[in-house]
């Protein structure tokens, strides 16, 4: 169990008496968890216990002459309206009474029974491999909540956003205590901002705009409408006959097919310490030139920013095709669009950056000549809009997808590279009036860019994340990098390099394959031995010696053409008991090379009853059998899964 953290030491305040703020909701319950809360779930089981990573601060400004128990009635209605502000999240198996109403950091609740209280308990789907168990969310019917008052020597705002940052410093118990901590910031004893600290489980970024336009109103003493649509109402839709999520499957099963197994196989490097570095940007002229190429081309300035980012990650990994999981709001429903608690999910967005645009006659992959950056942006578009619509599926069944498309692959699908849009409605309403067409203006644009560092983390999971900043007046952005494959340097020359990127492509075609040059980045050098398969990159060296130490003798892995013409892997081997069918093979070798990115497991097996004379002519020796070992059946028993 988290213990509660320190007081809050923010510079400038006085703590008073805090006060305890009761409430009692509509209903209590408990469900499985939603698809949106299953992700931020297995996020925070693979972090350590007691990690603030995905806790929020929020500061809401109280105005007019109101006293500070109007200001604790608007609190306790915020957290009666919205069930997510009083659920717990339990492992599932536990019972009530074994953690779920513990009191700890200033609140105590039960889940009392009510009219339409849900009942289900159903196991927590879409866990990752070490992600732990599966969870349930309780609702807690009613409790009490204690809020901080303080009194501020001067400028309350800041002084809540300082206490706010204090309050959510500490990793919340999610089994024990609410998802909110609180507190009023009050100026010559009259309340004036209101710190939060809350749980990303409970809310996201598109729940904290939702609890902001309420907030005055409440304080107000309005009575606002019910909301219709709660995570235990979602829970339910989710589990319906029969579920929805069908098409996004499909789009997820044709995606892994194209995507690279990995967007990092090449070797690690020694990593920095700490091992993941952020650097962000303000740039109103990457703004400014998104917007030129958004207009041009008939796409979005969320697509334009979505294929540089691809462009400038293939540039460096070497790739021709980018997969990125882009962070997917879900909100386009009326329900979910009304719903306060996390509803995005990841959603698979691949980006072939070899072929142009078919359709208005653009290169496409035989030709030539190099795809330009203008060419990429309408598939990209098309690739993005797609992923938006269908970022709703249960998160199982996706993993069983992966699952499934790994065995075929050969190798461990690793999909840590992401984007995130956080803009409200993706676009920017307060850019500078710059002509498009005055390369001048756009150039002196450039001289109000700041690049800064963020910060630096012990564990993320994520090997690269782009993302937007919420500024409107600016191309605020952001990129965090594992710099046990990439430089933290490198986090920092992205940023310049994207800029560098869209101000150039207003006024002239930028090659694809000169992103890297033109960006000032260093594509990453593979050692000798390395090869590509389709669009995978694999160590041959590695790869064989792993078939080795799994057959325990002889063997090579040689690059054939396989049936349809296109190169594949080839390994051979002795057969000995255990290891005498390809079937057998294969599942050994996916077993040994789980979590690698530079080997790949062979596309066919050819089983021999001794070694040949010399290393070059396996091809030659006598065969007992052959074939791909990709038998369905075999796969989930010999990956456990």
């Amino acid at each position: 169990m988290t213990g509660s953290p320190p007081a809050p030491q923010a510079p400038g305040l006085t703590a008073l008496p805090p006060r305890t703020v009761e409430f009692r909701g509509a209903r209590g319950g408990q469900a499985a968890l939603t698809w949106g809360q299953q992700g931020i779930w297995r996020s925070t089981q693979w972090l350590d216990d007691g990690d603030p990573y995905f806790n929020l601060a929020w500061t809401l400004p109280v105005t007019g002459a109101v006293d500070l128990d109007a200001v604790l009635r608007a609190v306790g209605r915020l957290v009666e309206r919205h069930e997510t502000l009083r659920t717990a999240y339990v492992r599932e198996g536990a019972r009530p009474g074994t953690g779920a109403e513990v009191v700890t950091q200033g609140t105590e609740a039960s889940t009392g029974a009510g009219a339409g209280e849900s009942t289900e308990m159903a196991a927590g789907e879409g866990t990752e491999t070490g992600a732990g168990e599966g969870a349930v969310q309780r609702v807690r019917r009613e409790g009490r909540l204690t809020v901080g008052v303080y009194e501020a020597a001067a400028k309350p705002m800041t002084a809540a956003k300082a206490l706010a940052a204090e309050l959510a410093a500490t990793g919340f118990d999610y089994a024990a205590e609410l998802p909110v901590r609180c507190a009023v910031v009050c100026l010559r004893g009259r309340p004036r901002a209101l710190a939060l600290a809350l749980s990303h489980l409970a809310l996201d970024g598109w729940s904290l705009n939702m609890v902001a336009a309420e907030w005055p109103r409440l304080v107000a003493g309005e009575e606002l409408p019910a909301p219709e649509w709660q995570p235990l109402d979602q829970a339910a839709f989710e589990r319906s006959d029969p579920p929805p999520g069908a098409q996004a499957l499909r789009h997820w099963r044709t995606g892994l097919a194209s995507a690279p197994r990995s967007m990092f196989d090449f070797p690690e490097r020694e990593p920095e310490e700490p091992r993941f570095v952020r650097y962000g940007m303000d740039s109103p002229a990457a703004a400014v030139a998104a917007e030129a190429l958004a207009a041009r081309h008939g796409v979005t300035t969320s697509s334009v920013l979505t294929v540089a980012s691809a462009a400038l990650l293939a540039a460096v990994t070497g790739h021709s095709t980018a997969a990125l999981q882009l962070i997917v709001s879900n909100r386009h429903h009326l329900r979910t669009g009304a719903m306060a608690g996390p509803a995005a999910q990841d959603g698979l967005c691949v980006i072939d950056l070899g072929a142009g645009d078919q359709r208005s006659g653009d290169p496409g992959p035989g030709d030539r000549r190099a795809v330009t950056f203008a060419e990429a942006l309408g598939p990209g578009h098309r690739r993005t809009l797609a992923t938006y619509r269908n970022g709703h599926y249960d998160p199982s069944l996706v993993l069983a997808a992966r699952d499934a498309e790994a065995w075929h692959r050969g190798a461990d699908i690793d999909l840590d590279a992401f984007f995130n849009d956080v803009r409200q409605g993706g676009r920017w309403s307060g850019l500078p009036d710059v002509d498009f067409g005055d390369a001048g203006a756009l150039a002196a644009l450039r001289g109000r860019t700041r690049t800064f560092f963020v910060g630096a983390y012990s564990k993320v999971k994520a090997k690269i994340f782009f993302a937007t900043g919420p500024a409107p007046s600016t191309c605020g952005f952001f990129v965090l990098v594992d710099t046990a494959f990439l430089p933290g340097r490198a986090a920092e020359r992205m940023l310049g390099g994207l800029e560098e990127l869209l101000v150039r492509a207003v006024s002239a075609d930028v090659p694809l394959n000169r992103i890297a040059e033109i960006a000032g980045l260093d594509p990453v050098r593979r050692p000798a031995g390395w090869t590509r398969i389709g669009p995978d990159w694999v160590s041959l060296p590695e790869t064989e010696a792993l078939l080795r130490r799994v057959c325990g003798g002889p063997a090579a892995v040689v690059v054939e053409p396989g049936d349809d013409g296109a190169d594949r892997l080839t390994g051979y081997l002795v057969a000995r008991p255990g290891l005498d069918t390809p079937d057998a093979v294969h599942a050994a070798v996916m077993r040994a090379a789980a979590g690698r990115t530079d080997v790949l497991a062979p596309r066919h097996y050819v089983l021999c009853p001794a070694p040949p004379v010399g290393p070059s002519a396996w091809p030659d020796c006598p065969r007992l059998i052959e074939g791909g070992g990709r038998v369905p059946s075999s796969a989930m028993t010999a990956l456990g899964r």
